[in-house]
């Protein structure tokens, strides 16, 4: 089961529109808003045959996706359609051991798809067997990952290598001006920065696991199924919180420590990286609320540095460019609290 995010970033490429319709009454806004979205479905229905043209097997898989956003109604999961499905299953004919291509295919949903993203999922456990991530996708993930506990060592999403690779395909199947234009609420928006975003939102509409079922067999009383079941809990929570290339795995790994902890010590420990956490979140959000476009030219400078791996690497540039420390100050606590 796939948790399905932010389809509106997704669907209409960015929050551009928004920024620039605030300036506008409420019936200008709501038309804009329609073309926008109209705009876009059109878009990704167009590139999305382009791209399938190539018959690579990446190509296929985002391709799919791309079809999937043109044609679902936002409110409901996709539901596809007979080119997304066939797009699909020649896509997973030919993924075989390709990283990228697999976890691309974790993308989509409707008839037929549970059972190809399953196998896809067992692929690329297959070719990475010390990553979390692709256990995550499976119908019995969580046991295979409780079973082997310490045999996993990092939780990849390959996050930035997706957007990176779906961002080059989406500036060479660019929208025309005019499409660029409507999309962007009539901002003058770099085509890289564009597709940037864009594919940014478009995996994180689709491409998140559930998350769910690990937390449950890693609280309570579930903690007493096995003699190791606590200690391997706790292995795989510090790899999420010390070895993932998203902020996803490290809020997962810290809130495991949280409702794991038996006592003031491992209370401490997990209450001090919730709040660096948070400040590190509050801050970025802060910090990129102040630049022009909410921050989006900085992420697609950040995105086209290869230094930038994973999501704590980003964050920390970004709150080294703004001169605010990765650290709270003593005594500060997040807002909520």
């Amino acid at each position: 089961m796939l948790r399905k995010v932010g389809f509106a970033i997704a669907l209409l490429g960015l929050s551009l529109a928004a920024q620039a319709q605030q300036r506008t009454d409420t019936g200008a806004t709501d038309a804009r808003a329609v073309a926008a979205e109209r705009v876009a479905r059109n878009y990704h229905q167009r590139i999305a045959v382009e791209i399938a043209g190539s018959g690579q097997a990446r190509d296929l898989a985002l391709a799919a996706a791309l079809q999937d956003m043109a044609t679902a109604d936002p409110e409901q999961a996709s539901a596809g359609d007979a080119d997304a499905r066939a797009w699909r299953q020649a896509a997973a004919r030919q993924a075989g051991a390709d990283v990228l291509a697999n976890a691309l295919l974790m993308m989509g949903g409707g008839d037929g798809i549970d059972a190809l993203r399953e196998q896809a999922a067992q692929r690329w456990a297959q070719a990475e067997p010390g990553n979390i991530a692709p256990r995550l996708f499976q119908q019995d993930g969580v046991a295979a990952l409780l079973a082997n506990a310490r045999s996993f060592d990092r939780f990849d999403l390959h996050m930035y290598d997706q957007v990176r690779w779906i961002q080059q395909t989406l500036v060479q199947h660019a929208p025309t001006a005019n499409e660029r234009s409507v999309m962007s609420g009539d901002e003058a928006v770099p085509i890289e920065e564009h597709a940037a975003i864009s594919a940014m939102g478009l995996w994180a509409a689709v491409a998140i696991p559930s998350l769910q079922e690990l937390v449950q067999a890693c609280e309570g009383q579930a903690l007493r199924a096995t003699p190791t079941r606590r200690a391997d809990c706790g292995h795989l929570a510090r790899t999420l919180v010390g070895y993932s290339d998203s902020s996803l795995g490290r809020m997962l790994g810290i809130d495991l420590l949280g409702r794991m902890a038996g006592d003031a010590s491992g209370r401490a420990e997990a209450q001090a990286l919730r709040r660096r956490m948070d400040w590190q979140m509050l801050e970025w959000g802060r910090i990129s609320e102040q630049q022009p476009r909410d921050g989006a030219p900085q992420f697609a400078r950040l995105l086209a540095d290869p230094q930038v791996r994973t999501e704590q690497d980003l964050i920390e540039r970004i709150l080294g460019e703004a001169g605010v420390s990765p650290y709270p100050p003593t005594g500060w606590q997040p807002p909520r609290r």
